[in-house]
């Protein structure tokens, strides 16, 4: 049996640029190249015709079908491959060959994974049927954004996915060339929308259009509308879906956004889309345990080499590789994974992302693992990136003293201030360091250290009391006076507060006043000395 002829079919226009690189992606895959020229006014038929290309010439008619239909006309392959002169033929990692794909007697056309290529060298991914059996009567459908695959499923072709790949650099270009593009295809498709107005397909395209103009409410109008009508099959349904469910994230309907991803997903399990949009809906209504699957695969999906993607959509969206490493990190630290969570968090950082928050939340999951020592790094770089102190000076204090570094807790005290305490655990954390202190007979440092923090007007009464305790311990008592002082003054019904300073005036000789402090607040039976009734050791 021969091998079978394959045709590259291609429109193009002033293309001499990037058709070389196109040209030269092929060579040895096809056997005759069909170029139509909608009007170049360059030297993009001499390009072409060095490369043996047939070059046929065709007016512009505000139709893409009818363009890539006149390639059609004119190639004579049993199969056809059609490309964009700004895109080009991948080699496949396994060897397979267009030829080889061709040979197979159980296949109509292949689903080919396209890398749509950004400015910054990141990428997004399609899948189009781009390889195709020359079938009698097949043709282009659609103004603007092409295809011949809704004709192959309405003819009950065999397709499969392509071991094959392109690569595409029409979207690396700057925005204002990217605001033409767009454009250009919005005339079109609301021209095919005038012709037939009860069009899902077009309905769809100017949706997406419109929303990569930013005007969301548009989209929204022409997306609902490509709803309503019913997409012609599951796959655009899916398309349909997939935007809605994006429109929804975009305002902050999570809840809306989940229902209608989980519509989808009912439809088509295997996608990438819909798993990942219903992750982030998820994750942002907080119910992390059921996000973080989610959010991992499509991690590790967007992370697969192109050819190696599995989908059963023609169209799958990527989402920010950063976001998406936060998400996970963020939820694999709510639901107790701390391993998963820092992996993820130092991905974040390491990925020249990261922010103050980042490294805080890498360093949280080192702190629960007790990684004490990669904890402190941590939120030493998250107070360089400008991460709060309340965020991070009590969890900081907790891991130094967790390895027994008093000097540098206190030194993290101190930077902190009265923000130490705005963290949730700050006062717990805090009351460690005032009983390690004491185990370790530091007193005397930690009053230093307490000293200006109570002198503020808003200074904690934990504070106040810790002070006063290690002035006691220290034996510096006339210091601790006003101390307690203050804290009376705060809470004069305090009764442990009141005893703790008639002792203390007890200790200082002033008895009198030791008793009519006791007096006042009902505490105890009257006594003639304070030092009797109230002995150092009850007391302290």
């Amino acid at each position: 049996m021969k091998d079978p002829f394959i045709s590259l079919c291609m429109i193009v226009k002033n293309e001499e640029r990037n058709l070389p690189r196109c040209l030269e992606s092929v060579q040895g895959q096809v056997d005759e190249i069909i170029v139509v020229d909608t009007g170049s006014t360059d030297t993009t038929a001499q390009v072409a015709a060095r490369y043996g290309a047939q070059v046929v010439n065709f007016p512009w008619v505000n139709d893409f079908s009818a363009a890539r239909n006149t390639s059609l006309d004119h190639a004579s392959g049993d199969w056809v491959l059609w490309l964009d002169a700004d895109e080009e033929l991948l080699p496949s990692s396994d060897g397979k060959s267009l030829r080889l794909m061709a040979g197979s007697s159980d296949v109509d056309a292949y689903v080919v994974p396209v890398q749509n290529m950004n400015l910054d060298g990141s990428f997004t991914a399609h899948f189009a049927v781009r390889f195709f059996r020359k079938l009698e009567g097949i043709r282009f459908e659609g103004k603007a954004h092409e295809s011949v695959g809704d004709w192959l499923l309405r003819h009950g072709a065999r397709l499969e996915r392509s071991p094959v790949a392109i690569r595409h650099w029409g979207y690396a270009v700057s925005e204002d060339q990217l605001r033409k593009k767009l454009e250009r295809n919005l005339e079109l498709l609301m021209a095919q929308v005038e012709e037939n107005p009860d069009d899902s397909y077009a309905h769809y395209y100017i949706g997406m259009s419109l929303i990569g103009k930013k005007d969301f409410e548009g989209g929204y109008r022409h997306l609902v509308k490509a709803h309503e009508l019913g997409p012609p099959t599951s796959n655009m349904e899916c398309l349909v879906l997939n935007m809605l469910t994006y429109y929804q994230m975009h305002h902050g309907n999570y809840a809306e956004a989940e229902k209608l991803a989980r519509q989808s997903l009912a439809i088509t399990p295997l996608q990438h889309t819909a798993k990942v949009f219903l992750g982030i809906a998820l994750y942002n209504q907080k119910k992390f345990r059921e996000a973080l699957p989610l959010l991992r695969d499509a991690y590790q999906f967007q992370r697969l080499p192109l050819e190696r993607r599995r989908s059963d959509l023609s169209l799958e969206h990527a989402y920010g590789e950063t976001e998406l490493l936060w998400a996970v990190a963020r939820s694999a630290y709510e639901v107790g994974n701390f391993a998963l969570a820092y992996q993820f968090a130092r991905r974040r950082q390491q990925s020249g992302a990261a922010d103050g928050s980042v490294c805080v939340l890498r360093a949280l999951s080192a702190l629960a693992m007790e990684a004490f020592e990669e904890a402190e790094a941590g939120f030493q770089d998250a107070q360089v990136l400008g991460a709060s102190w309340a965020s991070v000076g009590a969890p900081w204090v907790y891991a130094l003293l967790q390895m027994g570094r008093l000097e540098g807790a206190r030194s993290v005290l101190e930077k902190a201030g009265l923000s130490f305490f705005e963290n949730g655990e700050g006062e717990k954390v805090f009351t460690l360091l005032v009983e390690r202190h004491w185990e370790w007979d530091r007193a005397a440092e930690l009053t230093e250290t307490l000293a200006p923090l109570a002198q503020l007007e808003a200074a904690p009464p934990a504070v106040l009391s810790a002070l006063a305790l290690s002035l006691i311990k220290s034996h510096r008592y006339s210091e601790a006076v006003p101390v307690l002082e203050k804290l009376r003054q705060r809470d004069p019904q305090n009764v442990e507060i009141t005893r703790r300073l008639a002792a203390v005036y007890a200790r200082l000789g002033q008895k009198g006043r030791a008793a009519c402090l006791l007096k006042s607040t009902s505490v105890g039976e009257a006594i003639t000395t304070a030092h009797r009734a109230f002995p150092c050791s009850g007391i302290f």
